[in-house]
Parts: C-alpha cells; structure tokens; sequence
C-alpha cells in the first residue's frame, strides 16, 4: 500500500528522495513544488522506503533503497498503468536506479518499451556565459512562437504542463526565428523553484548553423538569472544531444532507464 504525501513535507521529501537519486527528474520538483498538477506516494508515512511520483498527464516517477521494499509496492504500479491503458492515457516512468529497473522489468516484462536516457546538470558556478547578441533573431516564447511551431505546439505544453496559458504565465522559452518562421526552439519542458528542464529543436534545414546552440545559450542565461539551475536530457544514441550539452558546460549526472506504453 502507498500512501499520499501531505505538501507540507515538500522540503524533506526532496532530501529523502535525493539521498536514493541525487539526480531524480525535475518534474519530481515541481509536482512538489505545486507547478504542475501530481502526485507523490511513499510505502510509509514515518519511515519512507519507496517513493512514486506522478503527473496528471501521465509521467511517472519511481525510487527505492531496496529492491524488496520496491516488490512490496509494484502491485501499486501495475494497477496505474493498467488504468492507463483503459483510458488510452500516456503511462512513462522515469526509473531511479537498478534496483527500480528489475523491479519495473519484473513487473512488466515486454509490456513496456526501454530506452536509456543520459542526464546532465548544468554548473551554476561556471564562468559566465558569453551570449551573442541576436536580437533581431531570438523572441521569447509567446503564442505567436506557440502558433508557429512545428514541434512545440499547443499540444505539447497541454502534456506537459496542463495548458499554454499554464506554460505562458510559469514557463521559459526562447525561439529564433527566420522571418515569421521558427527554426530553433528551447523549452522548459519542466520547471520548479530550483530547477529547469530544457527541450531543444532545430528544423533540419537550418542544422549545422550554430542555431541550436544559440538558444540553448539564450535559455541558459534566462535559467541562471532567474537562479534555477538547468538540466539536459537526451537518449543515450543521439550523439549530436550529448556533444551539444558539453559543450554549453553541462556536466553528466547519470544514465538512467525509462518505461514506457506503446499508443
């Protein structure tokens, strides 16, 4: 059985789940802090050995200390996705460490696709960022850019962050344009008080031009301004992701699995 975890205990929660994954997801952050709409479950109200965290659009979050705590649990899990699957609802689950992946592959068996995701965290004590200055080309997110886009349209932030209106008044986003045309992006796809999650594009015709890396400094400098310390996610075999990372001065954290339904 997993019980709901009052708000009130936001900041030890974020401990607890920290000493398992120093580097949880940051959408863990912000169902904690109350930026987007989910939920966390623990195994024991006093003395916490799982940890479940889930959005209302589908995107899940599981640690444990131990493998058995996490078994003990799983019945739990099971019955969310497959309520997921009635609903012909999103069910994806950002898995904490090795003990979490046997669980998940125990539990599931092919039910669910794998991938394997590296994660990065940018340095906030890093020399600062030398941003060119593109004015006439970068705009920040509005819903002219939202209107424009071919990969972060309405739909997207009605996924991740429950509306544009949501994203517009909370969110952060920077796109260069060509004209009225977008042709690079950089989304938080995440955000709590601390913490940025970044989405990036290009439109494949402008690849190779330094666009992309423009934006992801634009995005950056906004991030630390603001103070929040921004994060980097990509998929393990997308080479191009992980050379741009580094080369902002993003910093490997961990590699992780994710599960997820086919729809």
């Amino acid at each position: 059985m997993l019980y709901l975890v009052d708000q009130q205990r936001t900041g030890a929660v974020k401990e607890e789940i920290r000493r398992i994954d120093p580097a949880y997801p940051v959408f863990v952050d912000a169902i904690l802090d109350g930026v987007i709409q989910g939920d966390l479950y623990v195994d024991h109200r006093d003395h916490p050995c799982v940890y479940f965290a889930g959005t209302t659009t589908g995107i899940y979050y599981v640690a444990g200390k131990t493998e058995a705590a996490l078994s003990l649990c799983s019945t739990f899990i099971v019955d969310v996705y497959k309520k997921q699957k009635r609903e012909n609802g999103r069910f994806t689950l950002f898995s904490a460490n090795p003990a979490s992946d046997e669980m998940m592959k125990k539990c599931f068996g092919s039910q669910l696709n794998e991938m394997q995701r590296h994660a990065y965290s940018y340095d906030l004590t890093s020399p600062d960022l030398i941003v060119p200055n593109q004015d006439e080309m970068i705009k920040r997110t509005n819903e002219q850019v939202i209107a424009a886009s071919k990969v972060f349209p309405s739909s997207y932030y009605e996924a991740y962050w429950g509306g544009v209106d949501h994203f517009l008044s909370n969110g952060v986003g920077v796109a260069i344009l060509n004209g009225e045309d977008v042709v690079s992006e950089c989304v938080s796809i995440f955000l709590s008080e601390k913490r940025v999650e970044i989405d990036i594009w290009t439109d494949e015709a402008c690849r190779g031009k330094g666009l992309a890396l423009l934006a992801a400094q634009q995005m950056i400098s906004i991030c630390v301004e603001k103070g929040k310390t921004p994060h980097w996610d990509c998929d393990v075999h997308h080479a191009a992701s992980a050379k741009l990372a580094e080369k902002l001065g993003f910093q490997w954290t961990k590699t992780y699995r994710l599960f997820y339904a086919s729809r």
